[in-house]
């Protein structure tokens, strides 16, 4: 009879590994909302903007940048797409070469129809 004594030893760190997979996501998603907010509150359009995909960039005068700002609530994250909820909206957001930004703001969910989001969409 062969006995797997290695087992446990081995098992317990891939089960850790595998189980804390998207935690580093979810955290630089998170980051980059809050940062988003807290310059949108502070009136910060510039790097508010700054912090915008290139198509949302399009759908906004940055220096009259104006959308609900709010505390993060909730992150779900799926590959290179998320979805934040604050206190105020909801965000979306995309993971590009440059680092997460946000594609979406100030957005509303309408039931079964896409959310409508006041800069770019999901």
């Amino acid at each position: 009879m062969i006995r797997f004594r290695w087992l446990p030893a081995v098992a317990l760190p891939v089960a850790l590994v595998a189980g804390g997979c998207g935690t580093g996501s979810d955290d630089l998603v998170r980051r980059t909302a809050e940062e988003f907010t807290a310059a949108v509150s502070a009136g910060d359009t510039d790097r508010a903007c700054g912090l915008l995909t290139e198509r949302a960039r399009e759908d906004v005068e940055c220096p009259s940048l104006d959308v609900p700002a709010g505390a993060v609530r909730t992150v779900e994250v799926w590959g290179d797409a998320a979805q934040v909820r604050t206190s105020g909206g909801v965000l979306f957001l995309r993971e590009l070469a440059s680092g997460w930004r946000v594609s979406g703001a100030g957005c509303e969910s309408r039931g079964e129809r896409p959310y409508h989001c006041e800069v770019g969409g999901p």
